[in-house]
């Protein structure tokens, strides 16, 4: 460890050991923590993680929204559809609703298609291409490598964004076409 505070937690609070020389003065401090400064490594490896896992959050949102938007398609295209055109037969706005119907049953489909996205290492290829510089560094009790590791996921993060960014649109377009769908069978009821 570096510097000359370590902590360890127990189960009656948190032990302290001011090291040094010979001295170890031990001190229990009952519901009190030491605050520990985190490194600029640890700092930079957390940011990567957690931009990797906020974009996985993203694409379960865009499929999670998927799903409910394609059980809306369906309702909406069975009553008002339905309705529509028994009271009318196919028109021009029946015709568009149609169109937005299967758009959106096409876009949802290749949202819930599986994309090539990776939200996490092989752990083993991570130790064999880190463990070097953990290494070398394990001297100075530097992180360079946890940084490293970081910087791995944000790699992962940067291949995936151009992915996510096309679930993204065609997420919005999804949505774009739901509504296109409702206004066109509800005109067409109106105009009837």
């Amino acid at each position: 460890m570096r510097g000359h505070l370590w902590s360890s937690r127990s189960h009656e609070g948190v032990t302290a050991r001011i090291g040094g020389g010979g001295d170890r003065a031990t001190a229990s401090c009952r519901r009190r923590s030491v605050r520990v400064v985190k490194t600029l490594e640890e700092i930079t490896y957390e940011a990567g993680r957690h931009a990797l896992a906020d974009q996985e959050a993203l694409v379960a949102g865009i499929r999670q929204r998927t799903g409910t938007l394609l059980a809306a398609h369906a309702l909406v295209a069975s009553f008002l559809g339905g309705a529509t055109i028994r009271a009318q037969g196919l028109d021009l706005l029946s015709s568009v609703a149609l169109a937005s119907l299967v758009l959106g049953l096409l876009s949802a489909a290749a949202l819930l298609a599986p994309w090539k996205l990776k939200f996490a290492v092989d752990a083993h290829d991570l130790y064999r291409e880190l463990f070097p510089q953990a290494a070398e560094e394990a001297d100075a009790e530097t992180l360079g490598w946890l940084a490293a590791a970081g910087f791995g996921y944000q790699a992962l993060r940067e291949e995936n964004a151009h992915v996510v960014t096309r679930m993204s649109r065609l997420s919005g377009a999804l949505g774009v076409l739901m509504v296109l769908q409702t206004l066109a069978w509800l005109t067409a009821l109106a105009i009837d």
